[in-house]
């Protein structure tokens, strides 16, 4: 009988089950507070917004002091001063390599054309720009989007320039608008 009630047992007829026992907690990590709070001072530094407005600023100081250096140099002349001219030519080449950002400065001039009566057709208007005779202001947002070297910050300067001239030359009765902007008609190649 002992041996019955053994196979019984053991064949299954009363099971037990064993409950994993749980991983020990880790230990808590013991952080200073001088840790914490140069953290949060990392943290805060890296935060996009604040980087780029440093990023501004010192772009404006930048525009400012090539301004000073040659006080008698107008926009397009500072456009080739040995300090402006390499961030000239690499922001265009980066401008040429971006077909989205040349068709916004296209579409601008092309809408800008139809509110003056021009036909606006592709191809058939452009931008003419007298930089010549900005003032400081203006040559130092000029030369800020420059120095960047983002076409994009360039692509809106132009926007920015189209769009204010664009009631000027739409209403005003002008060829050139006072910032210096015109929109022309383009002329068919000679037959």
């Amino acid at each position: 009988m002992a041996v019955v009630l053994t196979l019984l047992v053991s064949c299954g007829q009363k099971k037990t089950v064993q409950v994993p026992t749980p991983p020990p907690s880790p230990k808590p990590v013991v952080v200073s507070e001088a840790q914490i709070e140069a953290e949060l001072n990392k943290a805060l530094a890296e935060d996009p917004r604040d980087t780029q407005a440093i990023r501004n600023d010192e772009l404006a100081d930048e525009a400012d002091d090539i301004i000073a250096q040659y006080p008698d140099k107008n926009a397009a002349d500072l456009l080739n001063t040995p300090e402006v001219k390499p961030s000239l030519m690499k922001a265009l080449e980066k401008l040429g390599q971006d077909k989205a950002l040349q068709g916004k400065i296209n579409s601008t001039v092309e809408l800008a054309a139809q509110m003056q009566g021009l036909s606006g057709e592709p191809g058939s208007v452009r931008l003419d720009m007298d930089i010549s005779k900005y003032d400081d202001q203006r040559k130092s947002h000029l030369l800020q989007a420059v120095l960047s070297e983002d076409p994009k910050r360039i692509v809106g300067f132009l926007v920015e320039e189209i769009g204010e001239a664009t009631p000027e030359l739409s209403y005003g009765g002008v060829e050139r608008a006072s910032n210096g902007v015109a929109i022309k008609e383009n002329q068919p190649p000679a037959k």
